[in-house]
């Protein structure tokens, strides 16, 4: 058999993948390998103008509404090497075209490609390598896929052994269904660029199935605690000696305390009986919960996500991407011999561990990774941790290792005292007195929404007597939304994964390019100025819709089971936007004029463009795109109705503008031109007002250190006194040299000087400027010393 080039997702895959058959290549149960490695995704679907025909490309490069929507059938889906920003601006990355020049040169000579990359449930790990295997070529190289839960020796040799032939990529459920969805994800670009359009905003207002998910729910979460309105009830209760209050469920409650009828008395307290009641533990935490619990202790989600990994590359956790709740049996077994260790490491007694069997509340069988719960590799104490993977890392450890072991715990037990008032027996109360710590004596969350079973003021048993009193309430406030109520709300709603919804919360929480939807200290989340704008707009919408993700991934789940092919589906997007185009543009036009200043003044939005409709005889056409309109204002000049009707006419006029780069006012002569801005490989047809300057004759042109400058070289220093510099062609030679020049110049107060100086780049007023620019020598004071004073 033929050499088999195992493609891992990343370098600490194919470690471990060496650790297990025994290096990076050799032979393994009988079978020639060679180990190579990705650095995630390496390729990605390329920019929409360029995967349609070249008469549609502006069309789709352009953000204007009436491009909008799309038809999926244009595209012809093709990825490229991914692009990162650099020096400001879109470029190839350099390392991801290098590595994939080296997996091609290593997998070509192999006879099979297997796609070792991750088991995820989006299919993520699927897309990844087998984009790979097709950008390269190798698709017709014999193909195999090899499926692991973990990264442990014994499951990498098992999954080596167990490889699965693959008759073509396409026919991979897994594949079609990722690829569906990245493809679906970039047609979902056009709702942001319908919402940024739509709402005038000066910052790209992004949108997408999580993010607008996201925003929707804390800005309504927002709402509903701002709107709450603090209003007392009243009504009777009880209360005993050992502050025990007894309710009646149906009594009526008054707005005004004096309403609130009275004649009760004191009455003795009939204890209608004890029950001894058990809760279970906690569910095992995911991604979602582990960062929310650190979001309170002020870690950010992305710093969460960055270290959980690396500590999973090491095999100190488990799998971060994974949507599974429960564990296997298996995966049960293979921790069970360490839990003593685990325990250690984190302060637990492991005599608190006594149910040792597994929970069915907790051990399921089926699923893939499990949940998310230590890795094998057990560190000596949690200061180890600490110095490997810093304070959070720690942090991280402890929660994750804590709410694992409360699953081997007994259960919480109480016992409940219930009792009624003789003479008002609708009039109930119950007491809960811990009877055995259970799984709270070795972790609590700081969120546990567990029974509330502590003993009001240390009691252990209810009253004898209870008297009766006025209890002023209010009705629940909503909660200020946090990090954690948000996760718990999209996991009620089956909103994306853990994993997903925190890698997503920690991009709309990230404002290094000032475009965050949300802001986030230590748990507590508000909305960012255009994140409130884009929550005014999406009422309506298909994508602020929480059922949105439901339905695609339900149409995930066809097209991986083959039933539906994905074009069928991504044809169904053209109408989405369609639809949420005229409700964004219905929602914009009911902003409450208070949250349009208020956005304006926070430089969220920008006023409107105003154009000039110009005639069919001056429409401009560069390739599929015509110009109609042309701007009304020029460097802060409107053109008045008699300026506009020269222009259309063709004529030249004369305006007094404001200088953008130094705020000063200009006069210039212009007429109405077109033409096409470059902007790197963009190109932008216009139609504008060219202004006509007068060509200058006092500066002169030459090659300056490799580059072609202009700089004045008649009447440098100009004043009152003189009538300024003039440099001769031996002069200007020297300073294009870079040389050093001098001659003697008259300052503005007359007195004449050695002018001493070269050509540079000089800053002035937050401008930057070229020419000739003077040096000073640093020299020592010339002026001699005061003489003191004698003294007497």
């Amino acid at each position: 058999m033929g050499k088999v080039g195992i493609l891992t997702e990343k370098p600490s895959a194919a470690r471990n993948f060496a650790a297990a058959l025994g290096g990076m290549s050799g032979t393994f149960d009988g079978t020639d390998y060679v180990i190579v490695n990705a650095r995630g995704h390496l390729l990605e679907l390329k920019d929409p103008a360029t995967m349609v025909p070249a008469p549609l490309a502006e069309r789709y490069k352009s953000w204007d509404l009436e491009h909008l929507p799309w038809n999926a059938g244009d595209f012809r889906w093709e990825r490229e090497v991914r692009r990162k920003v650099s020096g400001g601006k879109m470029v190839t990355d350099p390392d991801a075209k290098s590595l994939l020049a080296e997996l091609k040169a290593t997998l070509s000579t192999c006879e099979t490609v297997c796609n070792a990359a991750d088991l995820d449930p989006t299919g993520e790990g699927s897309l990844l390598g087998w984009e790979i295997v097709e950008y390269l070529g190798l698709e017709g190289k014999k193909l195999e896929r090899m499926e692991f839960l973990d990264e442990t020796p014994a499951s990498l040799r098992k999954a080596f052994s167990k490889r699965r032939p693959v008759t073509s990529i396409e026919s991979e459920g897994d594949y079609r269904k990722a690829d569906f969805r990245s493809k679906w994800d970039m047609l979902s670009m056009q709702f942001t660029r319908a919402a940024t359009k739509v709402s005038g905003s000066s910052t790209v207002v992004r949108n997408g199935r999580l993010k607008s998910a996201m925003v929707v729910i804390v800005g309504d979460g927002l709402d509903a605690h701002k709107n709450y309105v603090k209003k007392a009830f009243y009504e009777n209760r009880f209360r005993d000696e050992n502050n025990v209050t007894y309710t009646d469920p149906d009594i009526d409650r008054f707005e005004n305390k004096s309403a609130v009828p009275g004649g009760l008395e004191s009455s003795p307290v009939v204890h209608d009986g004890t029950t001894r009641k058990k809760t279970g533990p906690p569910k095992l935490m995911d991604l979602a919960a582990l960062s929310s619990l650190l979001s309170k202790k002020g870690f950010e989600a992305k710093k969460v996500l960055e270290t959980y990994q690396r500590m999973y590359e090491a095999q100190v956790v488990s799998y971060p991407r994974t949507e599974d709740k429960f564990i296997s049996v298996e995966q049960f077994n293979e921790l069970l011999p360490l839990v003593d260790k685990i325990a250690g490491v984190v302060g637990v007694d492991p005599a608190a561990l006594s149910h040792r069997g597994p929970r069915k509340s907790h051990i399921k069988s089926g699923g893939a990774h499990g949940a998310n719960r230590p890795g094998p590799n057990v560190p000596p104490n949690l200061a180890a941790v600490e110095t490997k993977f810093g304070a959070l890392g720690k942090e991280i450890y402890e929660l994750l290792a804590k709410n694992y072991l409360t699953m081997l715990a007994p259960d919480y037990e109480y016992d409940q005292h219930r009792g009624h008032v003789e003479k008002y027996p609708s009039f109930v109360g119950s007491l809960n007195v811990a009877a055995v710590l259970g799984w709270k004596g070795v972790f609590v969350a700081e969120d546990d929404e567990s029974e509330d079973d502590d003993a009001p003021s240390g009691a252990t048993a209810l009253g004898t007597v209870a008297t009766p009193f006025v209890h002023e309430g209010f009705p629940t406030r909503p909660p200020h939304p946090t990090m954690g109520w948000l996760m718990k709300q999209l996991e009620k709603r089956s909103v994306g994964t853990g994993a997903t919804r925190t890698s997503t919360y920690a991009e709309v929480t990230n404002n290094a390019t000032g475009k965050a939807l949300m802001r986030e200290q230590r748990g507590k989340i508000t909305l960012s100025a255009v994140g409130e704008l884009n929550h005014r707009i999406l009422p309506g919408t298909h994508i602020g819709d929480l059922t949105i993700t439901e339905k695609v991934f339900e149409q995930m789940a066809q097209v991986e089971a083959g039933t539906s092919a994905a074009p069928d589906f991504l044809a169904l997007v053209e109408d989405l936007v369609r639809h949420d185009l005229e409700k964004m543009k219905t929602n914009a036009g009911r902003l409450p004029a208070e949250l349009r200043e208020r956005m304006a003044k926070a430089g969220v939005t920008r006023a409107p463009v105003e154009n000039i409709t110009l005639p069919p005889a001056l429409h401009f056409t560069h390739g599929a795109t015509v110009v109609t309109t042309a701007k009304r204002v020029f460097c802060g000049h409107r053109f008045t109705d008699a300026e506009v009707a020269a222009l259309l006419a063709g004529q030249v006029i004369e305006i007094t503008a404001i200088s953008p780069k130094t705020g000063k006012p200009f006069t210039c002569k212009g007429a109405l031109e077109s033409g096409v801005m470059e902007k790197g490989k963009d190109k932008y047809p216009f139609v504008g007002f060219k202004p006509q300057f007068e060509e200058r004759t006092d500066l002169v042109s030459g090659m300056w250190k490799g580059k072609n400058v202009q700089f004045k070289g008649r009447g440098w220093g100009a004043n009152e006194h003189w009538p300024g510099k003039d440099f001769t062609e031996q002069e200007v030679a020297q300073l294009l040299a870079g040389e050093t020049i001098e001659f003697e110049a008259t300052g503005k107060s007359g007195k004449k000087y050695t002018a001493k100086g070269a050509l540079a780049v000089s800053t002035h007023n937050g401008h930057k400027n070229f020419g000739f620019t003077l040096k000073f020598d640093d020299r020592a004071p010339t002026t001699k010393p005061r003489k003191r004073k004698a003294t007497r």
